[in-house]
């Protein structure tokens, strides 16, 4: 790790600590606003779309999108938060069938292309044609194409995660923002222990990125480049020696909480 370069670790420690802060911030902001957009929406016409639903311990947005077959970002969009953090006595609407046929936005980025994003999502380029109203195969970098969510949360449920040397389930869960009994239960799992070079199937909402390695600013903190801005993400310990090795190169990543969950 001694190539590393002492102004990237002063750069990354520094966007860290701002990272903490405006985390620290959102979570009041967060609290009151979700229970203000929640009674917000109960006096509108979102009653006759949505249930209410009041938070219990241990409900996590990931158990109630499970438990009333929604996805965890329709629960976020129709409740108005910032995060997938809610708290015991919260109010939370529900969307009931109608609402969850909604469709799911993508901003696509440089490199993308509809035979690409087809691929990725298990669809076919008429059906984005057609569900985008467009004619040409050339797609704007920025813009938003729209893919059917059952097509979504098909490619969302096949995500992955290879278990490394060291790693625990729960470490792997507090990793990515999960509980150890949703990881255990989304895997069939009766026991705690994991297997090197076992695959570990990773519920929720992911974000797939297209970005250049940049390198290791420490031994589990890596560096990439998103459309020319810096994206730092954890990654499990002692593993980011492997990531300098491949500074440069441009690759398909899937991250979650802050964490990389695959790259290729």
């Amino acid at each position: 790790m001694n190539t590393i370069s002492t102004k990237r670790k002063q750069r990354i420690a520094e966007m860290r600590k701002q990272r903490i802060r405006a985390r620290n911030k959102k979570v009041a902001v967060t609290t009151a606003a979700g229970a203000i957009t929640a009674l917000i929406l109960l006096n509108s016409k979102a009653e006759a779309s949505s249930s209410v639903y009041t938070v219990k311990s241990k409900d996590t947005l990931y158990t109630l999108s499970k438990k009333y077959e929604v996805s965890v970002e329709q629960l976020i969009k129709v409740n108005g938060l910032t995060s997938e953090r809610i708290f015991v006595g919260q109010s939370l609407l529900i969307p009931n069938e109608q609402v969850v046929k909604k469709s799911t936005s993508y901003t696509i980025q440089k490199g993308d292309t509809l035979y690409s994003l087809a691929k990725q999502y298990g669809v076919s380029v008429e059906d984005l044609k057609k569900k985008n109203n467009i004619q040409l195969d050339q797609l704007s970098v920025g813009g938003q194409i729209i893919v059917p969510a059952e097509s979504f949360e098909r490619k969302k449920e096949e995500v992955t995660y290879t278990v490394v040397p060291g790693d625990t389930l729960w470490g792997i869960a507090k990793r990515f923002g999960l509980t150890v009994e949703d990881l255990a239960k989304e895997n069939g799992l009766n026991k705690e222990m994991v297997l090197i070079g076992q695959k570990l199937n990773v519920p929720g909402d992911f974000h797939y990125s297209k970005v250049e390695i940049v390198g290791a600013a420490d031994s589990f903190t890596v560096e990439f480049l998103e459309q020319g801005k810096p994206l730092v993400l954890r990654v499990p310990y002692g593993t980011a020696a492997d990531y300098q090795n491949k500074s440069g190169q441009k690759v398909n990543l899937i991250h979650r909480n802050g964490s990389v969950i695959s790259v290729n």
